[in-house]
């Protein structure tokens, strides 16, 4: 464990005020080139118009728009020298996959392929998001609470607006206090207001630069030689009531460890817990989750769901820490505040109302783009990436758009444990979200050629990286019911299953969207592939038991059941999605077992 984390209150002071210092930005490139392609053609059949299966129904919120592509020869920027990777207890050299293991799983026969020599072997170009309003990266946090705050009006749960730095008679009931909190705030929650006060405009950015522009000089005439962070860690452990101890107990034992699923340290479970006890605001998001999560579904069978309303004051509290607290470049350049929006945003995705999570996601991107934070910065960073990286793949794949994030690995197969193995293909995953894309599709019908190769590349990196995973990934034996649609297949640790899941969503993806060169032949040799891909996915839902792995399965099998044509197997994965639903009461305001049933009445039988 890094120092860092292994005592908070020993990191130095200019270790997060460095982290502010912006160095001049590099040139971007030119985006995806544009070259004349063989749509006139007429052998090229894009697959998914072979499949009548429709595809899924588009979320409300609009995608955004994109910027340029960056540069695929600009050098990535060093990562900053205050941060200490973690050492996982395991082995980092890859163990060899002998041929034997490597036919356990299903064959890709009948998917042409090309070698990573090949001339025409090209990487997959990096997925982008531009702060398009023409704010700063400094100001796009702040404009992302602006929006949040602005949904909080309309919404039946009204809150004080979140804009105390602009008066000073409001900005001591608001901004961090000099010890971190002040007396027992937890315990005894402010009542939300009735209305909201006329003249409140969050989403003026003037005000937000005004804002963001703010000198991080602790109020009260306090002498300018005082660490600001005493202003937002308290110096006393947070002390919580009844309702709070099991609240956040429930989120340490349990809820933890979906954010937890492929980080080997348990970042969420073993070290935030620590984070939030010295900071209000982590833990006014900590509690809000695992209070919105007991609303749905109760920690005992039998007892009665914890009101939603906790749980939302708790949420709007966070939001007016987070303005307040972002006045001060430590805590921008925190991990309280990395951790702090990750647990915001996944109260967003069991909640389902509004258009919270979209703009949490976008939240965390430009905060983690702003500090150049990605899938290889090493501790909590890098697992706070991935999670967030998995939650916007989800949502990408729903309102099919590309994916925020531009990061591409760069760690070789011969260096990376097996964790590192179960990350990597949530990246390979959402490279083939991005393939799936409306802006993807759209730009492949000028370029069919060039969407050919590129998703030959994208295939040829799913079978690189099952050549690479190790034995741990492997199913085994395992005595179930086999006269049920789909072989039971057991991987432990569920979640390494989980991973081979996603990659066998990956691999659907790709081959339905995917133009045919070879027209209907073409076609009917991937339809075997899809099969086993579909038949993995729910072979591995059938023996998974941790809700963590619930969840990303459930994501699986809905984009499994829209492609699958077998009435036994539609009816299997309708069975499983409610199942786990059951265990882990998400989604809370959708039954995508429902939205299969839909998407399967518009298709004829098989």
């Amino acid at each position: 464990m890094s120092s860092m984390e292994h005592g908070h209150n020993d990191r130095p002071a200019n270790a997060v005020a460095d982290g502010g210092i912006r160095k001049p930005r590099k040139s971007r490139g030119k985006g995806l080139r544009t070259t004349n392609g063989c749509s006139g053609n007429s052998d090229i059949v894009p697959i998914h118009h072979v499949y009548s299966t429709a595809e899924p129904s588009t979320a409300p919120v609009p995608a955004p728009v994109r910027p340029a592509v960056q540069s695929q020869n600009t050098a990535p920027a060093p990562h900053r020298t205050s941060q200490h990777h973690h050492q996982s207890s395991f082995s980092t050299a890859s163990e060899p996959r002998s041929n034997s293991q490597i036919q356990q799983w299903p064959s890709d026969s009948g998917v042409p392929m090309m070698s990573p020599e090949d001339p025409m072997h090209v990487a997959s170009p990096r997925s982008s998001y531009s702060n398009s309003t023409g704010y700063g990266m400094e100001v796009a946090p702040l404009r992302w609470f602006g929006l949040l705050a602005g949904d909080a009006a309309s919404s039946s749960f009204e809150v004080s607006p979140l804009d105390p730095l602009n008066d000073p008679t409001q900005a001591q009931r608001f901004h961090p206090q000099a010890d971190g909190l002040r007396p027992r705030e937890l315990s005894t929650p402010r009542s939300i207001p009735t209305s909201l006060p006329d003249g409140v405009n969050l989403h003026d950015p003037h005000k937000l630069l005004q804002i963001s522009a703010i000198s991080p000089t602790p109020p009260n005439g306090a002498p300018d030689n005082v660490d600001e962070r005493h202003y937002w860690q308290a110096s006393e452990p947070v002390q919580l009531n009844g309702e709070e101890h099991e609240v956040f107990h429930y989120f340490v034992t349990s809820l933890s460890l979906w954010i937890d699923l492929f980080d080997p340290m348990k970042h969420f479970s073993t070290f935030v817990p620590h984070l939030a006890l010295r900071n209000q605001g982590l833990m006014k998001a900590i509690l809000a989750l695992g209070s919105r999560h007991l609303s749905i579904k109760p920690l005992r069978e039998g007892e009665s769901n914890v009101g939603r309303t906790a749980a939302v004051q708790y949420y709007y509290e966070t939001l007016q820490y987070l303005q307040s607290a972002m006045r001060f470049t430590s805590y921008k350049n925190s991990l309280e505040l990395l951790a702090t929006v990750l647990v915001v945003s996944t109260y967003e995705m069991i909640d389902g109302a509004g258009k919270g999570w979209e703009r949490h996601l976008k939240g965390v991107f430009w905060i983690q783009r702003g500090r150049n934070i990605n899938g290889e910065s090493g501790g909590l960073e890098q697992a706070i990436w991935w999670a967030w990286l998995r939650q916007d793949v989800w949502a990408a794949f729903r309102e099919h758009r590309r994916c925020f994030s531009f990061f591409k690995p760069t760690k070789p197969y011969h260096a990376m444990d097996i964790w590192d193995l179960a990350s990597k293909v949530v990246y390979i995953l959402a490279q083939s979200v991005n393939y799936a894309s409306d802006e993807e599709k759209q730009g492949g019908e000028r370029d069919l050629s060039g969407r050919i190769i590129r998703a030959n590349t994208l295939l040829n990196m799913l079978d690189e990286w099952r050549k690479n995973i190790t034995i741990h990934f492997e199913p085994l034996p395992v005595q179930g019911p086999m006269d049920r649609a789909f072989r039971p297949l057991w991987v432990h640790p569920s979640a390494f299953g989980t991973s081979m899941q996603m990659y066998s969503m990956a691999r659907i993806l790709l081959l339905i969207h995917q133009p045919a060169a070879g027209g209907y032949l073409e076609y009917l040799g991937r339809d075997k592939v899809i099969t086993d891909s579909v038949d993995t996915i729910g072979g591995i839902a059938l023996k998974l038991t941790d809700n963590a792995s619930r969840l990303m399965s459930t994501q699986c099998l809905f984009a499994a059941g829209l492609y699958c044509t077998d009435s036994e197997k539609r009816k299997c994965i309708s069975d499983l999605i409610t199942d786990h639903s059951l265990h882990t009461g998400w989604p809370s305001n959708m039954d995508l077992a429902e939205e299969l049933q839909v998407e399967w009445s518009k298709q004829k039988p098989a």
